[in-house]
């Protein structure tokens, strides 16, 4: 690096050589003359103009050569790159000024980026947390939603209809006499909650830990609401569900296959006098619907006849023109059917995520208790309006 800083030295001491020598010629003119050209003076001045600015360049570089040695000082020597000086002096625009080609020399430098293992470099942190997946909750979106504000809800429901509207036939005669049953129904609002212990450390030293652990715990609470609402059992403390006495059976007998199961689920709903909505699925069965052939010696498959539809590209499924809702928290070997007024969901409480330090023995520990929590009811309305299927029992 001296070396270099050497031959810097050198070409402004042999510009200022050229501007003595250019002075002398200049002085020797006068002196025979009376007075210096114009043109020799203009030249001193441009010589004494580059001399200025090559000596800034000299002082700049001696400040940034000093920082460089200071930083590569401890760097390998293999594939060690040519510092600035060595690029100035090497540089064609240094060596035609040297030469007297021209009046400016000019030389870029390039930052050259080297990675000599990992001295220098820094490892990629990608933020956030990647998490496992999270469970697309299909189920609830069907369900109309509703809230409440006590802890019980009550509400009448129509239990026995019985229309026996006729003519009256001949005049004095009794008219017909229908039945109509209403009952009182209550259910209670239910508490669905989980928590997790997480040191204050760790909340403390990953700014996006809370985030996701907010999103992961409400999603709990949402996916525990979204299977009780499916399969819920009141006697075991959960959401009241279709399984739990809030839903009718299809038979399965005699149906053939699972096609001919929803088409008769799709009639009961029907001929119970409602308008069906939609099927419910697991994933599992409608892979297996999806792929029944037609028989022996035929590959084309029964679905393609028409009674599997897809549309938005694709991203939408219609069984007998009903959207089919595909859900991983629908039990595998059971087909769901109803109306959309079958029942309804009512919040008392939405789904909160808490923190507290003042549990158990957090203090002493030095943690945090992170609580998801929602309250809510399902409320069923007509019974007869969800109807549900056993694949296993098709014959």
């Amino acid at each position: 690096m001296g070396v270099e800083m050497k031959q810097i030295e050198t070409a402004l001491s042999e510009l200022e050589g050229r501007v003595q020598l250019k002075l002398t010629d200049i002085q020797n003119e006068a002196a025979e003359a009376g007075t210096a050209s114009k043109k020799s003076i203009s030249d001193l001045e441009a010589m004494l103009g580059d001399h200025k600015e090559l000596a800034n360049i000299v002082d700049g570089l001696k400040g940034k050569i000093t920082d460089l040695q200071q930083k590569q000082s401890s760097a390998p020597k293999e594939g060690e790159q040519k510092s600035m000086a060595t690029q100035f002096v090497e540089s064609d625009g240094f060596k035609s000024f040297k030469s007297g080609q021209v009046q400016k020399g000019r030389a870029e430098f390039k930052a050259t980026i080297v990675n000599s293992g990992n001295d220098t470099s820094r490892h990629s942190v990608i933020d956030g947390v990647q998490g496992s997946a999270f469970r697309r909750l299909t189920v609830m979106p069907t369900i109309d939603q509703g809230a409440t504000d006590s802890n019980i809800v009550y509400f009448p429901r129509e239990t026995t209809w019985t229309n026996t509207a006729d003519g009256q036939g001949v005049e004095g005669t009794a008219k017909a006499e229908s039945t109509l049953v209403i009952e009182e129904q209550n259910e209670a609002v239910i508490t669905i909650a989980h928590f997790i212990p997480v040191s204050k450390q760790a909340l403390d030293d990953s700014s996006f830990l809370a985030s996701y652990l907010d999103r992961r715990m409400a999603h709990g609470v949402n996916n525990a609401i979204e299977q009780q609402i499916i399969g819920g059992l009141s006697a075991s403390g959960q959401l009241s569900g279709w399984a739990d006495s809030n839903s009718t059976e299809t038979v399965a007998t005699g149906t053939g296959n699972i096609f001919g199961l929803a088409n008769k689920m799709k009639m009961e709903v029907e001929l119970a006098d409602y308008e069906p909505a939609f099927f419910y699925m697991n994933p599992t069965d409608f892979a297996a619907m999806e792929t029944i052939q037609r028989g022996s010696g035929d590959a084309a498959y029964v679905a393609a006849s028409g009674a599997l539809n897809y549309v938005n590209n694709g991203m939408t499924m219609l069984l007998w023109g009903l959207p089919v809702v595909k859900s991983n928290n629908v039990a595998a070997g059971t087909i769901w059917c109803k109306a959309r007024e079958s029942d309804m969901f009512v919040q008392r409480e939405g789904t909160v995520v808490e923190m507290f330090e003042q549990d158990s023995d957090n203090v002493q520990k030095n943690k945090v208790t992170v609580r998801a929590e929602a309250r809510g009811a399902l409320l069923t309305f007509a019974p007869a309006a969800t109807r549900y299927g056993t694949i296993g029992s098709i014959t």
